[in-house]
C-alpha cells in the first residue's frame, strides 16, 4: 500500500478515536481493524477540538476515505442512494467532457493533417515560367543545351 494511504489511514484512525461511539459502532469492526493494521504508526496528526473536519488540516486521501465511510456505513439508505446518484452523474459529465475534448483534439489533428496535405500539394506544383524564361528555354532546346 502506498505511503500516502498509510498516512491517510492513520489520520482516519485518529479521527475515529475522537468520534462519538454511536457513530463508530456503525462502522464494521473488520474495517476498523483494516485501518489499524494498515495505518502508518509513525505518522502523527493533531485533531483540533471544536473544529469541524473540513477545517482540520488533513490529507485529501483522508477526506476521501471519510466520505466513503460516511456513504457506506453512517448515512441513511436514502442519503446513500442520493450520494451514489450524484457520483454517477458526475462520472457521466466527466466522461462526456473527456469525449468532447477527445473529439476536439481529433478534429484539430485532422485539420492540421489537411493543412499539411494542402501545403505539400502546393509545394509540388511548379511555379509558372515567366514569358522570357520560356523563350530562353526554347532557344536552349533548339541548340540542345541544357
Amino acid at each position: 500500500m502506498k505511503k500516502e494511504y498509510r498516512k491517510a489511514l492513520s489520520e482516519v484512525n485518529q479521527i475515529l478515536l475522537n468520534t462519538d461511539e454511536e457513530v463508530v459502532a456503525k462502522i464494521p469492526k473488520r474495517f476498523q481493524e483494516f485501518v489499524k493494521t494498515n495505518m502508518d504508526k509513525e505518522h502523527k496528526i493533531e485533531i483540533k477540538e471544536g473544529e469541524s473536519l473540513i477545517e482540520q488540516d488533513i490529507r485529501p486521501e483522508t477526506k476521501q476515505i471519510l466520505a466513503l465511510i460516511y456513504r457506506d456505513y453512517i448515512c441513511s439508505k436514502e442519503k446513500r442512494n442520493d450520494l451514489i446518484n450524484q457520483e454517477i452523474e458526475k462520472r457521466k459529465k466527466r466522461e462526456e467532457s473527456y469525449e468532447i475534448n477527445f473529439q476536439q483534439n481529433q478534429n484539430r489533428k485532422e485539420s492540421i493533417e489537411e493543412k499539411l496535405e494542402n501545403s505539400e500539394e502546393k509545394a509540388l506544383i511548379k511555379p509558372e515560367e515567366k514569358w522570357y524564361q520560356k523563350i530562353i528555354n526554347k532557344i536552349l532546346k533548339i541548340f540542345k543545351i541544357k
